[in-house]
């Protein structure tokens, strides 16, 4: 089971038949229930995370008592994303947004798997670089772009990495974000948030399910991105 799982994951996708083998065998399976917490922030570093089935929140607490929501992670991600190169402890929590499923593997087993395999860090190194490529770009966004696009780009990537495709171009993001949590993650103020989401549906770039979930057109956002 767990091979089949892990070879399908970016994270492992250049690892031969060998090497996925050699992770499954440390691999340990876990289902939990919502609001959940898998570690805190400043805990030592114990187990790496990949989510099967579900969403986990990544968050720290801000120095005037705030949550400050990082990520959330989705099916077939992997978390803290650090844990590959370093042993600081957790550098934020995560908690489970609904009910989930994650494989875990013990760090020190990760580790060593990797010294008798050496070139399962080297192809792990790549993906590691693809996600600081992602963060430099989100810094720059956050940095360089009006508030409007910051929203608009916020939506593309939940629609990338929690869209269901409908065709046409239209995605339906599962993920249920309340415009609090959305824009939590992108540091602006909740009505600047509602503010753009009303002119982005007006523009017909995004729609609310009946079950309040948005639907993105991806061909009609890239016109405004």
């Amino acid at each position: 089971m767990f091979v089949e799982y892990l070879s399908s994951m970016k994270v492992f996708e250049a690892l031969n038949k060998e090497e996925i083998s050699a992770i499954a065998e440390i691999s340990y399976h876990k289902n939990i229930e919502k609001d959940t917490h898998l570690f805190h922030m400043g805990e030592a570093m114990t187990n790496v995370y990949f989510v099967i089935r579900g969403n986990i929140k990544i968050y720290f607490i801000n120095e005037e008592g705030r949550e400050q929501i990082i990520n959330f992670l989705g099916k077939n991600e992997m978390f803290p994303h650090h844990a590959i190169l370093r042993s600081d402890p957790y550098l934020a929590s995560a908690v489970s947004s609904e009910n989930s499923e994650v494989v875990f593997i013990d760090k020190r087993d990760f580790e060593d798997v990797i010294r008798k395999n050496p070139n399962i860090a080297v192809k792990l190194l790549n993906y590691i670089g693809e996600i600081i490529i992602d963060l430099q770009y989100r810094l720059q966004e956050k940095i360089s772009k009006p508030t409007g696009k910051q929203v608009l780009l916020l939506i593309r990537r939940l629609a990338y990495a929690h869209g269901l495709v409908l065709g046409d171009g239209r995605r339906e993001i599962t993920l249920k974000l309340t415009k609090h949590e959305m824009a939590n993650m992108i540091g602006l103020a909740r009505e600047t948030v509602s503010r753009n989401l009303s002119i982005f549906r007006k523009l017909g770039i995004l729609e609310i399910s009946k079950s309040g979930r948005m639907i993105v057109d991806l061909d009609e956002l890239e016109t405004y991105v």
